[in-house]
């Protein structure tokens, strides 16, 4: 017992002894290579996701034109995925909060494939319904998925957009992130890192061609571990440092941006943003720098909660364009231990991720905007149906139909569901319905057109009168096209009969030449009403 007691307070000495013969500046220098195996790190995994992305990545939008119904109680998320993405998509579920993003409720987005919308997931939710809602969008997607070479190779990743932290809460609660990175059980608890959350504070912009998005203010990252959080270790090591790597893969220079945090190499390892640039041919970065040490970071629990303003690295000129194609950026997780191997500093990765893609959109509607429908038409030619939608939310419509009707509030005998031609609601939308084949006979009808973005279905909102039939004639037998038989058109028929004429609402039989058998008919039929 004696012996392990001196063993031991000869090993504290002997740390204290090489503690001793360093000096301030050396001091410095192992902390600073501490941090730069760190670094390297964080880099190296940044960079195996650029390079992958910018070799082969599909320059086409992954995710387009999300959109949603009206605050209703059966919500409807429409959202646009690439043929490429949709190939490589394991599952698609959207996620709902009609409380304020207290609580959220999902539901899986199944492809419908059908004509209008053949790239378009859709999801519904039943909802307590409510005036105002958010949503995002998460997908399990094959990292090859996203390159048109296939050379991202991770296995699955997540792409996701996050709950919106609008409030700027500090540390934001649970309900406030989205998961973005699962890692499996593979290092010491304290240091094993199981998953990344994150989330953003942001603000409506519009961008250089005149779209609206997401200018992220704020970004929030959690970095959950299997143990607690966060062990700094011993004054002479091992030190721990743990960190979220950020990379923008459409960044021309090979320059990767971490949060993280460490409190050990004798106060030179501090909590903080770094800028990290490397040479992708060596794989070794070239140096390292402090952008800010103006973070907010809470270790409590098992997580390391860490913030910054967006800005600190969207105004770096290495950043590469923002906002870029997709809003977002890669994220990747690690943890190194270092520590003193004399007067050097030996140092390992202790545990690394794969990376998750975020993406800055989470939709959020408050109140309701009634949709306009403009322009109704109808082509003879085509028989075919059609009306401009506009919603100023930019809400898809869930009921999109036309009714095709007796003339002069005559009843409605067929329901046709429309089809858009795009899905940029906000913009204007073209929607068209087919009579061919449908069995209408020819005459003269109504079409109302009938659209809806929420509960409350009304009335049609706009009609035309249509007329089928060749010759454009609307109603047997009205000779003078007034839209009704009577007299005049008797008078009118007997004109042509004696002058030998020939009219195709006036041929009553459709035998083709006007004669006495037809003024008999029209009779009948005007005096049996």
């Amino acid at each position: 017992m004696f012996k392990l007691h001196f063993l031991i307070i000869g090993l504290i000495i002997s740390s204290f002894s090489i503690g001793n013969q360093l000096t301030e500046e050396q001091k410095e220098l192992v902390g600073q290579r501490a941090l730069r195996e760190f670094a390297q790190a964080i880099w190296t995994e940044a960079m195996e996701a650029k390079q992958a992305y910018q070799s082969g990545v599909i320059r086409e939008d992954l995710i387009s034109n999300f959109a949603t119904t009206a605050p209703r109680n059966e919500f409807i998320v429409h959202a646009d995925l690439s043929q490429d993405l949709q190939n490589g998509t394991e599952s698609a579920d959207v996620y709902v909060s009609m409380d304020n993003q207290n609580t959220w409720q999902s539901s899986e987005a199944i492809l419908l494939g059908t004509d209008g919308y053949e790239n378009t997931y859709e999801s519904t939710l039943l909802t307590s319904g409510g005036n105002s809602v958010y949503s995002y969008l998460r997908g399990i997607v094959d990292s090859g998925a996203l390159s048109d070479d296939g050379s991202l190779d991770y296995g699955t990743i997540i792409v996701s957009s996050t709950p919106h932290n609008v409030n700027g809460n500090w540390p934001p609660s649970n309900n406030l992130f989205a998961n973005l990175v699962n890692d499996p059980n593979d290092a010491s608890s304290d240091q094993d890192i199981v998953s990344i959350d994150l989330s953003y504070k942001g603000n409506t912009a519009i961008n250089d061609e005149g779209e609206e998005y997401t200018d992220i203010e704020r970004f929030y990252v959690k970095l959950n571990l299997n143990g607690n959080c966060c062990s700094t270790g011993s004054l002479f090591g091992p030190w721990y440092l743990y960190g979220v790597g950020l990379v923008n893969p459409e960044a021309p220079t090979a320059v990767a941006y971490a949060i993280g945090y460490g409190d050990g190499g004798f106060g030179q390892l501090t909590p903080g943003l770094l800028k990290i640039t490397g040479d992708l041919s060596t794989g070794e970065i070239g140096g390292f720098e402090y952008l800010t040490t103006n973070i907010d970071y809470n270790t409590n629990g098992n997580s390391l909660t860490a913030t910054a303003l967006m800005s600190y690295i969207t105004q770096d000129s290495d950043w590469g364009p923002w906002p870029n194609s997709f809003n977002g950026f890669i994220a990747v997780g690690v943890t190194v231990s270092a520590g003193l191997d004399g007067l050097d500093v030996a140092a390992d990765v202790v545990d690394e991720t794969d990376p998750g893609m975020f993406i800055g959109n989470t939709i959020f509607q408050d109140g309701n905007m009634e949709p306009i429908l403009t322009n109704p038409s109808y082509d003879e030619n085509s028989m075919e149906l059609s009306v401009n939608y506009t919603d100023e939310d930019g809400n898809l419509p869930w009921w999109k139909n036309v009714q095709i009707c007796y003339p002069d509030g005559g009843s409605c005998f067929l329901n046709l569901e429309m089809t858009p031609t795009s899905h940029e609601y906000k913009d204007g939308v073209i929607f068209y319905a087919s009579l061919d084949g449908q069995g209408v006979e020819d005459g003269l009808y109504e079409a109302k057109f009938w659209f809806s973005d929420d509960d409350n279905i009304g009335e049609p909102q706009t009609y035309i009168d249509i007329t089928l039939g060749t010759g454009g004639c609307g109603l047997m037998g009205d000779s003078n096209g007034d839209g009704s038989l009577n007299v005049l058109d008797v008078v009118l028929l007997v004109n042509l009969v004696l002058a030998g004429g020939l009219e195709d609402c006036s041929d009553m039989n459709g035998d083709g030449a006007l004669n006495v058998l037809d003024v008999v008919l029209l009779v009948n039929i005007i005096l049996a009403g």
